[in-house]
């Protein structure tokens, strides 16, 4: 973050200034759940990306990251009412601190700002690109929530993993491209979306082996909603309808077989992201995004 430092504090008080329209009633809960610790990761990139290639960090690109930002706060709180979740980036979460109704109407509104944002970039293309976007990102959501309780296939978990997630990181990075008419967008597009879903595996382990403290410990297993070790336990066990949720958590240990699987998948698409960056000349912020990708499988 350091050497992009500057923009961050750019980006930081557009982001305030955005929130100025939120009304009175749900402002302060909102502004302290959007400012709350955040690894700020797609700004971060959109920034890292921008100075890799030789972009000038302009007013259009900070408003993007801010919109994007937005976005994803938005589907944060909408994912909480979901999962009836009590904590969210180590304080209460904003659906048991406002009730359902007004955290639903909290997230709309955050979208209903970042579309207004996205707007005054004045580029249809964009537009487009961030409502298909959305609805990828529900219809990934719809398709969890739908299938409670089973186990999915390989191939529909990394589905439903860059709808929920990667597709959010792509559109972020190809719309910068468009904005600076850059013809590397199907590099960037590569990178994004093996990113993502990297990214996405990642917090579903660390959801498992109680790493992540910004969310509730093992919701995701309490909920139905099987994640990759999952997926591999079930293959590995003819039984696995037999077994308790407690039985599950207790055979994912750190060095179970299956959750050390899944760690290989994560550097596999790791890997496959930081092979996409190969048409970029060697620079700080280039190594600085290819060191931010690593950390998906060296953390553990």
């Amino acid at each position: 973050m350091e050497i992009i430092n500057s923009e961050l504090k750019i980006f930081n008080n557009i982001l305030s200034e955005s929130l100025n329209i939120i009304p009175n009633e749900i402002s302060d809960s909102i502004r302290n759940f959007v400012f709350a610790k955040s690894k700020r990761l797609r700004p971060i990139l959109i920034l890292l990306f921008s100075k890799a290639i030789n972009i000038p960090v302009s007013n259009d690109i900070i408003n993007l990251a801010v919109a994007v930002e937005m976005i994803h706060n938005a589907t944060l709180i909408h994912d909480d009412i979901i999962d009836d979740a009590k904590t969210r980036r180590g304080r209460i979460s904003l659906n048991k601190e406002l009730g359902n109704n007004l955290s639903v109407l909290s997230g709309d509104i955050l979208l209903s700002v970042a579309m207004q944002i996205l707007s005054k970039l004045n580029n249809i293309q964009i537009i487009d690109l961030f409502s298909s976007t959305l609805q990828k990102m529900c219809i990934g959501e719809i398709k969890q929530n739908a299938t409670l309780n089973s186990i999915p296939s390989f191939d529909e978990y990394i589905l439903k993993s860059r709808y929920k997630t990667a597709e959010l990181f792509s559109a972020s990075l190809q719309a910068l491209c468009i904005l600076e008419n850059k013809e590397e967008i199907n590099n960037i597009i590569n990178f994004a979306t093996n990113f993502g879903i990297a990214f996405q595996i990642n917090d579903d382990v660390k959801n498992i082996l109680k790493k992540d403290k910004t969310k509730p410990e093992l919701i995701d297993i309490y909920n139905g909603i099987y994640t990759l070790p999952v997926i591999f336990l079930a293959k590995n066990n003819a039984n696995f309808n037999n077994f308790s949720k407690e039985k599950i958590i207790d055979l994912l240990s750190d060095n179970s077989n299956e959750i050390l699987r899944t760690k290989e998948i994560i550097k596999e698409y790791s890997n496959k992201a930081i092979d996409s960056l190969n048409f970029m000349q060697d620079n700080q912020y280039k190594s600085k995004i290819k060191e931010l990708t690593q950390q998906l499988y060296k953390v553990f």
